[in-house]
């Protein structure tokens, strides 16, 4: 007997009914982006800035200002929420009251994650147009998409992330210096070989810290520099010297867009006190130096002091030479000059020169220290031609390879 005759009527009945297909939902693109798909919070942000749609995927984003600094403005990081694939944004930035900063004195970049970041230019630029300019994205290969100053580095996500993944490592230690005014952990790396047979006393100490925390391309030259220092490349140079690595002096400031500020408005690299350390300073800025002053007085004393930075061109390294520059064991400065010539095969750092000394009043991390101290200070600036994290990267394995070639040996016994 065929199955269907088994069935009861009804039931063979409804199984020869055509069913009917299922209904598909579809959801309409919009037409054009709208300004509540721009937003500007988040590990990379940027204060009292606002969006306006004025034409199909076509904003005129006006920027906002630093803390306490009405002229200063706040950079342009940015997130499209969705519906970005396909589409080709135009961007018209202002900044409407003047500055001392133009907004647009580097390259922005885009990405689809928040890690891999493309560079993209500004149609004017700052010499021809300081407070407005505009930002055309080429079409968009997702509905997500970043945007941000230089190579973005951001604290809350990059910084914390890659301070996570080094403090694993034997020869790494972690200090929090304090807490910035926002609440987040100031943190200085100390890179040296624990168990090495050399005393903390003999050993070659150099400090390298980041002011200005909206200059990336500088930061991320850090981050090629812990990473060198850590491989099996770096292990000599651990054995004998200790690197301590300021990632951001203000890491409040990558969310808010501060370009060089803390959250009381004060220009980070002005902040320093050569009489010492006193809470007239800006709170990060008496939290660091105090904590230099610590390490100071220690058994390891810094023997040179490096202040990262980033402006246009490729890396420029400026010196005010210490004792063990002055015609000593280890050469005049000139040959500090040589040592990071000879490690930068790729090109991407000037021959250093000598910096101009108290220009601001001995307040820059690099006159101040020596000032305070008389030791050893490079300002460390230019990277903007750099723009992919990549060249930053290398240039910072250059740095230290140098001053692992130079400062050879053991300091000298008292």
């Amino acid at each position: 007997m065929r199955r269907r005759d088994l069935l009861s009527a009804p039931l063979a009945a409804a199984l020869t009914t055509a069913r009917p297909a299922t209904a598909r939902t579809t959801v309409a693109q919009p037409t054009s982006l709208d300004a509540s798909d721009i937003a500007f919070d988040g590990p990379l942000g940027s204060q009292g800035a606002t969006a306006t749609l004025v034409g199909p995927d076509h904003f005129r984003i006006v920027l906002g200002a630093a803390p306490n600094q009405p002229g200063w403005p706040n950079k342009l990081n940015a997130r499209i929420l969705r519906h970005a694939r396909g589409r080709a944004p135009r961007l018209d930035v202002v900044f409407p009251q003047g500055t001392d900063y133009a907004f647009n004195e580097y390259h922005q970049s885009f990405s689809y994650d928040g890690v891999h970041w493309h560079p993209l230019a500004w149609e004017r630029g700052y010499l021809a147009s300081p407070l407005a300019d505009t930002l055309q994205l080429p079409p968009l290969q997702a509905d997500q998409v970043w945007i941000g100053t230089q190579t973005p580095l951001s604290w809350d996500g990059d910084a914390l992330g890659l301070i996570a993944r080094w403090r694993q490592h034997p020869d790494v230690t972690v200090h929090t210096v304090g807490r910035t005014l926002g609440g987040r952990d100031m943190l200085r790396l100390e890179i040296t070989t624990a168990t090495s047979p050399h005393p903390r006393s003999r050993r070659w100490v150099h400090y390298l810290a980041n002011q200005h925390p909206g200059e990336h391309n500088s930061q991320w030259r850090l981050v090629g520099l812990v990473d060198w220092l850590l491989s099996d490349a770096g292990a000599d140079v651990r054995a004998r010297q200790i690197v301590h690595v300021v990632l951001m002096m203000s890491p409040d400031a990558p969310a808010n867009g501060w370009y060089r500020v803390n959250a009381q408005g004060v220009d980070m690299n002005r902040s320093y006190s050569p009489g010492g350390a006193n809470t007239r300073q800006a709170h990060e800025a008496y939290l660091w130096q105090r904590d230099l002053e610590a390490l100071m007085a220690s058994d390891a004393p810094v023997t040179t002091i490096w202040a990262i930075h980033t402006w246009s061109g490729i890396v420029e390294p400026q010196l005010i030479p210490g004792p063990e520059l002055q015609a000593g064991s280890l050469g005049d400065w000139t040959a500090l000059r040589q040592a990071l010539a000879s490690a930068d095969r790729l090109g991407l750092i000037e021959p250093v020169t000598l910096a101009k000394v108290g220009q601001y009043e001995n307040r820059t991390w690099t006159d101040g220290p020596h000032k305070q101290f008389g030791i050893t200070a490079m300002l460390c600036e230019g990277g903007a031609v750099l723009q992919t994290r990549q060249l930053n990267e290398a240039s910072g394995a250059a740095i230290i390879q140098a001053l692992g070639r130079f400062y050879t040996g053991v300091k000298p016994a008292p």
